[in-house]
């Protein structure tokens, strides 16, 4: 990163054969539509290339990256949820549901849950993304969000109550809170 910060354009190359894999897998993991996981790629790099000035050598590159990744992920499905993203893209789900019954119903889960995250306050949302949806650890979270452990697993039983409370506005179904 100093290279690159010291105008050095090879350093950008050798930072997009590391980062861009992680990157990529966090895209196809938060977007279940390949082409938004696409948008969301080019909007990750875009910013981190944009923000690389910002970064003060105080963590590693690649940590620095995932907050800025993170930060972008939350204004992209808030940008896209404004567009009807969500019924956009449970039409797809049941266009595609004749596959297997079990697809369609982790699909629309999955839906759910996205759905969920967004009307939760937006730091439990960030936690209990970083630990269920990307599946990093409760310390990695941590460092990730520049927030102590306990904090992150603060935010996790709380977004989890939160959760659970939107899901039941969802679906009020007894007994359908699979999800949480």
């Amino acid at each position: 990163m100093k290279l690159y910060q010291a105008g050095d354009l090879d350093a950008l190359g050798a930072m997009a054969i590391l980062l861009l894999p992680k990157l990529a897998a966090i895209a196809r993991g938060r977007f279940s539509d390949k082409n938004l996981a696409d948008e969301a790629l080019q909007e990750f790099w875009i910013k981190i290339i944009n923000k690389a000035d910002s970064f003060k050598h105080d963590s590693k590159v690649s940590t620095w990256a995932y907050q800025v990744v993170n930060n972008t992920y939350l204004d992209l499905i808030r940008r896209e949820s404004k567009r009807s993203y969500l019924n956009e893209e449970l039409s797809t789900v049941e266009s595609r549901a004749d596959q297997t019954k079990e697809f369609a119903e982790v699909s629309a889960n999955e839906l759910t849950v996205k759905a969920a995250l967004l009307k939760i306050p937006k730091e439990q949302a960030e936690a209990v993304a970083l630990v269920w949806l990307d599946g990093f650890s409760i310390e990695e979270s941590a460092k990730i969000l520049g927030i102590p452990a306990n904090t992150v697993k603060s935010r996790i039983s709380r977004g989890k109550a939160a959760l659970a409370e939107v899901l039941r506005e969802l679906d009020p179904r007894d007994g359908n809170q699979k999800y949480v």
